[in-house]
C-alpha cells in the first residue's frame, strides 16, 4: 500500500495529465444539475448568515465551483494538488485567488475560515486517512462554521474502491461519512442525494455541516 506522499504525489500527477480535458468536460456541468446548485446555495446562504469571512474551495481543480460560489456572493478562493488545475482556474477566473496545496495540510491558521467546500475531493483519499482530513477542515472552520462534502455514494453497499481515468477513488455510504464527520466536530444540518443523471455510473451524496463551538 502507499504511503501518503506517494497517494499525493500519484493523484497530482494523473490530475495534471487530464486537466485540460477535464477543465473542458466540467466547463457547464452546473447548466444541467439544478439539485447541485440548490445545494451549493443553501451552503451560501448559511455562511452569509453568520456574518463576512473567508470560504476555501479544497480540490478545486479548474475552479468553476469556486467562481459559482462567488457568484452566490461568497468571498472565496481555491486549493488543489495540480499545478496544472491551479493553472487553468487563473486563467479561467482572473479575479480570484487559487493556490496549490493538499487539503490535509493547509497553509492557514486555525479558524480562519467561515465555510469549506469539499466538491468531490476526498474521493481519492484512502479511507484510513479520510478522518485526518476532516480534522484538518475543523482546524481552519471557525466555530459555527459550515462545511460542504460532495461525494459518490455507495447505495447500501459499504466503502467501495472504484476507477476513474485518474486514479482509483472510494464511494461511501452517506450515513457512515456523516458519523465520521460527527467524530471530527461537526453537526448535520442537512443532506442530498441525487440520483445518476444520463452518463453518470453513481448516486451522488452531499452532507451539509456545522462546526461545533467546542471538541467532543
Amino acid at each position: 500500500m502507499p504511503d501518503a506522499s506517494e497517494h499525493l504525489s500519484a493523484t497530482t500527477e494523473a490530475y495534471d495529465r487530464v486537466a485540460v480535458e477535464y477543465a473542458e468536460i466540467v466547463r457547464d456541468e452546473f447548466d444541467g444539475l439544478p439539485l447541485d446548485r440548490a445545494v451549493l446555495a443553501a451552503f451560501a446562504e448559511y455562511v452569509r448568515s453568520g456574518g463576512p469571512g473567508l470560504v476555501a474551495e479544497l480540490g478545486c481543480g479548474p475552479g468553476r465551483v469556486t467562481a459559482h460560489l462567488r457568484d452566490l456572493g461568497l468571498e472565496v478562493f481555491g486549493v488543489d494538488l495540480s499545478p496544472a488545475m491551479i493553472d487553468i482556474a487563473r486563467q479561467e477566473h482572473p479575479d480570484l485567488r487559487f493556490e496549490v496545496g493538499s487539503m490535509d495540510a493547509l497553509d492557514l491558521p486555525d479558524g480562519a475560515l467561515r465555510g469549506v467546500v469539499s466538491w468531490y475531493s476526498v474521493i481519492h483519499a484512502p479511507p484510513r486517512k479520510v478522518a485526518a482530513y476532516f480534522a484538518e477542515f475543523r482546524r481552519v472552520i471557525a466555530p459555527d462554521g459550515c462545511l460542504l462534502v460532495a461525494f459518490f455514494e455507495s447505495e447500501g453497499d459499504p466503502v467501495t474502491q472504484y476507477d476513474t481515468r485518474v486514479v482509483p477513488a472510494y464511494r461511501w455510504p452517506i450515513d457512515e461519512l456523516a458519523r465520521l464527520l460527527g467524530e471530527a466536530g461537526f453537526s448535520e444540518i442537512g443532506r442530498m442525494l441525487r440520483e445518476p443523471r444520463a452518463g453518470e455510473r453513481y448516486r451522488r451524496g452531499h452532507l451539509l455541516m456545522r462546526r461545533l463551538t467546542a471538541s467532543k
